[in-house]
């Protein structure tokens, strides 16, 4: 059990999904969910499910059942899974409890079905499986019915599913979003918003979007969610909910940026996949999916921006990439205001699991003007391409009571040790 303990440190700061409902659904409850693995020994995995609940819905599944199937013998199989009899990261809630808005003095449905502030609760399912062989493509997926209204696409089956590769090893983990999303934004104002991506076995990570699914089976080809019709038309590709096409996602880091322009609920399907070079080949591995549910609602505050950059002479900063080499001390600080002069903001990131041993100091926090100071000396293992995110709170809870929360994905790059060559001769007007 090795491994899976040592997940379960690494989730101190795993997301999980922010669904929340606009609309009132009093027999629809699925808002969101999203499923991953970790490897125990040799061919056992623990899976968990993660499911968020509309409260103002009916009551979330007593159990999940995984279905499984392998295209090597085209055979199928399920296990039932079980709530998860352990509290929740990061702060040890109970299992199933109400994922807070942020801003304490304000209920949300979850507390008070009066309340204006749409709720959710959220609920982890787990179960053991063993695989019988390798196989070049397994899918376990999990369904619910069904889910809660939205914006972008009709109620139905909640379906996520997640693929695994393990005809070259049986060692991995499925990747996780290291974030804990909150995503209230905010109607006709610019957002950014990351899930976190991380690999606990540092495999290379790529994000896109793709259209809901509906499915109900872990065989052949889940049914696509039921787009709504609207103008500008949906697209999941710049216009997943109405952003009036000013959605953009970096697939290399998973940043996503956008400004709404429709009040209520609409649902984002992310799939990341992971690839690992084995053999001087590189391999994918399989993915991961999650539905994460927008809620968009009108509100006075305003967005914080990432203001200024600076760096020593230990590294570089070109294309907004941040530039260093092995060996060397790699510091660099930046600004993060708003220009709501009465703002409360607050910084974190993931720097514990995105590159352990860097470090970030935080002044000014609580103001309306945070600087943020990086520093990291890399090893020759680190050379290459980095990223973590710096989370900004805006705190302020004007109304309608919620504590918005804006993302930002800083990339790095790390050049390997100079190395000299021998000298060369060569004759006027060679290259």
């Amino acid at each position: 059990m090795r491994k899976f303990v040592s997940f379960i440190s690494f989730v101190t700061v795993l997301s999980m999904l922010a669904f929340l409902p606009s609309k009132d659904a009093k027999a629809s409850h699925a808002a969101g969910a999203e499923l991953i693995y970790v490897h125990i020994a040799d061919s056992t995995y623990q899976f968990f499910a993660k499911f968020y609940r509309d409260c103002t819905g009916i009551s979330e599944p007593g159990t999940f059942t995984l279905c499984a199937y392998n295209t090597c013998t085209n055979t199928q199989f399920t296990a039932t899974m079980n709530k998860w009899q352990g509290t929740l990261p990061p702060d040890n809630r109970p299992n199933g409890s109400s994922v807070s808005a942020g801003c304490s003095q304000y209920s949300n449905k979850c507390d008070n079905l009066s309340s204006s502030v749409p709720g959710y609760r959220e609920w982890w399912y787990m179960c053991i499986v063993t695989l019988p062989l390798k196989c070049n493509s397994y899918k376990f997926a999990i369904w619910e019915n069904a889910r809660n209204n939205q914006n972008n696409i009709q109620p139905g089956n909640l379906y996520v599913e997640t693929i695994f590769n393990s005809s070259q090893t049986w060692e991995n983990s499925s990747p996780y979003y290291s974030v804990k999303p909150i995503p209230y934004v905010c109607l006709n104002q610019p957002y950014t918003y990351n899930n976190g991506a991380i690999d606990a076995d540092g495999d290379s990570l790529w994000s896109q979007l793709t259209q809901p699914l509906a499915g109900s089976s872990c065989m052949g080809t889940p049914t696509p969610a039921t787009i709504i019709t609207l103008t500008p038309p949906i697209n999941f590709n710049t216009n997943p909910l109405q952003t009036n096409n000013t959605f953009v996602l970096t697939g290399g880091n998973g940043q996503m940026s956008f400004t709404a322009t429709q009040q209520g609920a609409s649902t984002l399907t992310l799939k990341t996949r992971e690839f690992r070079k084995i053999n001087n080949v590189v391999h994918e591995l399989g993915s991961i999916m999650r539905d994460i549910q927008v809620q968009v609602l009108p509100c006075s505050s305003i967005p914080p921006t990432l203001d200024t950059v600076s760096i020593n002479d230990s590294g570089a900063f070109l294309n907004n990439k941040v530039y260093g080499c092995v060996g060397q001390t790699l510091e660099f600080c930046f600004t993060v205001t708003s220009t709501d002069t009465g703002a409360i903001l607050i910084a974190e990131d993931n720097l514990i699991t995105a590159i352990p041993g860097a470090t970030m100091t935080y002044t000014n926090s609580k103001t309306d003007s945070i600087r943020g100071c990086f520093k990291w000396t890399p090893t020759t293992n680190d050379v290459g391409p980095h990223s973590f995110l710096v989370i900004i709170k805006d705190s302020t809870c004007k109304p309608p009571g919620i504590l918005l929360q804006y993302a930002r994905t800083v990339d790095l790059e790390i050049w390997g040790p100079v190395q000299a060559s021998p000298d060369t001769s060569i004759c006027i007007g060679e290259p």
